[in-house]
């Protein structure tokens, strides 16, 4: 009989402490909204949406504000944002995919993805650009073609695979190959086209076939489908007073910025992504270092964070009228993603910083 009491005891004890932690959860995803509400006020910002995930579970998944500030349709959890270089991380994702099946190598040379007519710019000793370059931001491309005309309010206009290909020959490499930093747009919309060409599928068929059909995220595309339209968020200029601009189509650049997507499918991407698999591992090494802090993986930052003391995996999205971060922590399975329909400018970046820091001091202590 003591026994059984003392195991009763112990039980009631372990439900005392869930209820606790429960209420304790309820409280500060409270102050969580309190803070979202307030910064959405003072800063008037027209939506922001939040998602949390922890131990492989979503704690958080919602939106505030407005996702058409005309029509005062209020933002949720399935509203669709445009992610801008967050896409970078699903890129990624497929290419470290592809490198698992053994369908290519991260040494491979971009030239042999392309048609041969093509001249891919070579170092001055003769270096040839490979996908491990490209992957890195270390192939000294720039950030955009030179043959890229900016058209408002879509600046990339359809960037058509002909353009693109007239576009590699423009580039002129003057130095060694993979020893410099230079973060390049052009760059991972030449990767995700390189994997068209050797898959011979669309990039939005692959990333279906590869990330969102396996992860049940079922509101993302590389397009803006016809269906998606009634939840997009209306992309608007960080301006006052609000002034509407309109989603990009990047076409054959589509690999650095143009997805689509909501907090609840990022949720699951997150919780995939924190995940200990051989595909994750190929993504997040430290392929190329940046500095004594910051590390790039395949379409991720790794950072040695200081602040909390653990490692971080991340990329941000900026474009017109969308801003997007996606941050996680490996170590304690946690990721966090936010998403505006306010983008491009300091005070989105600022609201971003607070939501971080109040989350994260939540999850991993006060710093």
């Amino acid at each position: 009989m003591p026994k059984i009491s003392a195991l009763i005891f112990f039980l009631l004890l372990l439900q005392s402490c869930d209820a606790q932690k429960t209420t304790s959860d309820q409280e500060e995803k409270i102050s969580f909204e309190s803070l979202i509400i307030a910064l959405i006020l003072e800063k008037q910002i027209p939506s922001i949406a939040v998602g949390i995930v922890k131990d492989g579970k979503t704690v958080m998944a919602k939106g505030y504000g407005y996702a058409n500030v005309k029509d005062k349709i209020h933002a949720d959890e399935h509203t669709i944002y445009q992610l801008g270089s967050v896409t970078k991380m699903f890129t990624g994702h497929l290419l470290a995919s592809l490198i698992y099946q053994g369908e290519v190598t991260i040494h491979d040379t971009m030239a042999n993805f392309f048609p041969s007519t093509i001249q891919f710019p070579t170092s001055p000793s003769g270096q040839m650009v490979t996908l491990k370059e490209i992957g890195t931001h270390s192939s000294e491309f720039p950030r955009y073609p030179a043959n890229l005309r900016r058209n408002d309010p879509d600046p990339i206009n359809g960037y058509s695979k002909e353009e693109m290909y007239k576009g590699i020959e423009l580039v002129t490499i003057d130095t060694m190959i993979g020893v410099r930093y230079n973060y390049s747009n052009f760059g991972y919309g030449i990767l995700g086209t390189a994997m068209e060409n050797k898959m011979e599928k669309s990039l939005a068929e692959l990333m279906n076939d590869y990330i969102f059909s396996n992860y049940g995220m079922n509101s993302t595309s590389l397009v803006l489908e016809d269906y998606f339209k009634e939840r997009l968020a209306i992309p608007y200029l960080e301006v006052e007073p609000y002034l509407r601009t309109e989603p990009w189509n990047m076409e054959a650049l589509s690999g650095a910025g143009n997805l689509f997507s909501s907090i609840a499918d990022l949720n699951q991407f997150m919780i995939a992504q924190l995940q200990d698999n051989e595909i994750n591992k190929l993504q997040q090494t430290k392929y190329f270092k940046i500095n004594e802090t910051w590390s790039y993986g395949l379409g991720c930052f790794i950072v040695a964070s200081k602040k909390h003391n653990t490692e971080l995996i991340y990329h941000g999205g900026d474009i017109d009228g969308y801003a997007s971060s996606l941050t996680l922590y490996p170590e304690h399975e946690l990721g966090i993603v936010i998403l505006t329909n306010w983008g491009e400018g300091q005070v989105v970046g600022d609201a971003m910083t607070k939501i971080y820091d109040e989350i994260t001091g939540y999850y991993l202590g006060k710093k």
